[in-house]
């Protein structure tokens, strides 16, 4: 079903994956465990069996979510219960729950209450990771994760089973990882939007079947680096209405480094390949890129994104602000100041998942870049 799409399918499948990821479940007799974004090991559900879902929000409206979250509550935290509760319950198995900030702590028990006849499972990441105790932590949380998937299944693992799906979701990865190198260089031929519907599939399909895709893709581009373009830096958590990376096209605007979930976070995820799985996947928590919700030195975010832009002669820094999110509006302040005072042009754009029109978007950007191209702002 995925292991021959072209990238005009991709984009196509992205909008809403999930009639076909119920099709195939049906046909393979596969459960599907959903996990909202940031740091959940899907190699450990994929090892089970199942089809590990990344959920993303939804666009459609909001009809139970404000019964159970606060019209302030964090605009992804709304979408993905929503999504779940009026548009795709019956799709899943169960959850498995990263809680990397407040509002998602509370939502693990919101989950339980709304789904008492699936699993749901929290997964709960150190916020500090310089501190000696965040690897032994993280190990532990993997071990019972295993653990408590193995009670629910009735089944258990062993670290065959972990090492292959871990093989199969760093080729995904390597994978992007390629494709996104052509793109930064040549971005005549990839567009925002097709590359990172590429990274949203994959974190919603499975691989086995997507990672031929990619190769198929890989292969097809033909290098076309265009004139006009403008190298920038995308930094935020992540970046919804897919719509928005049509803005970036429109403008000419390409993407040469990012700090997204849904991005270079999830690429740096390569696990490695050698030694016990559990330590390999412990490793590649402490060694990935930094994670807004997760504050081990409140001057990484900063850092970070000064080196990209630094490291890829970027013309601009662009952060996409979730609306009500917790962490983006305690980093946002100072990050804003920060990356001014060291003269990088920055344009914060606002969007939430229930975005119906980009028109004010397109205008606020389009006036940045053509204040950018006549002098420093």
């Amino acid at each position: 079903m995925w292991d021959n799409l072209s990238l005009k399918e991709v984009v196509e499948y992205t909008k809403d994956p999930f009639p076909s990821i119920r099709k195939w479940a049906k046909e393979k007799g596969k459960k599907v465990v959903g996990s909202t974004i940031a740091d959940v090991p899907e190699e450990v559900i994929y090892a089970f069996g199942f089809l590990p879902v990344t959920l993303v929000g939804t666009d459609k409206p909001l009809k139970k979510a404000p019964s159970r979250l606060p019209d302030n509550a964090c605009s992804l935290a709304r979408s993905n219960l929503e999504l779940v509760l009026s548009y795709e319950g019956d799709l899943f198995d169960g959850f498995v729950l990263p809680q990397v900030c407040d509002t998602t702590q509370h939502l693990s028990d919101i989950w339980r209450i709304s789904f008492p006849d699936k699993y749901v499972e929290c997964f709960l990441a150190p916020r500090q990771v310089d501190r000696p105790s965040a690897r032994y932590w993280v190990k532990e949380e993997i071990e019972r994760l295993i653990e408590s998937m193995g009670k629910w299944t009735g089944i258990g693992i062993t670290d065959n089973d972990l090492k292959n799906a871990i093989s199969l979701y760093n080729e995904n990865k390597r994978l992007l990882k390629e494709i996104y190198d052509i793109k930064k260089k040549n971005p005549e031929t990839i567009t925002n939007r097709e590359f990172f519907s590429l990274v949203k599939l994959s974190m919603q399909v499975d691989k086995e079947e997507f990672n031929k895709s990619l190769k198929k893709i890989k292969d097809s581009l033909a290098p076309k680096k265009g004139d006009g373009y403008l190298d920038i830096v995308l930094a935020g958590i992540t970046c919804d209405p897919p719509e928005v990376y049509g803005l970036f096209d429109e403008i000419k605007l390409n993407i040469v480094a990012d700090t997204l979930v849904t991005g270079s976070r999830y690429l740096d995820g390569i696990v490695p390949d050698n030694g016990n799985p559990i330590d390999a996947l412990a490793d590649r928590h402490m060694n990935r890129n930094f994670f807004s919700p997760i504050h081990d030195n409140v001057y990484r975010n900063f850092e970070e994104i000064k080196a990209l832009y630094k490291e890829n002669n970027a013309k601009a820094v662009i952060y996409i602000h979730i609306e009500f999110c917790e962490s983006q509006e305690y980093d946002l302040p100072d990050l804003k100041k920060m990356i001014r005072k060291e003269g990088i042009p920055m344009h914060v754009l606002d969007t939430e998942y229930q975005t119906l029109s980009l028109s004010h978007l397109r205008t606020r950007l389009q006036a940045f870049f053509e204040s950018l191209k006549g002098g420093s702002l």
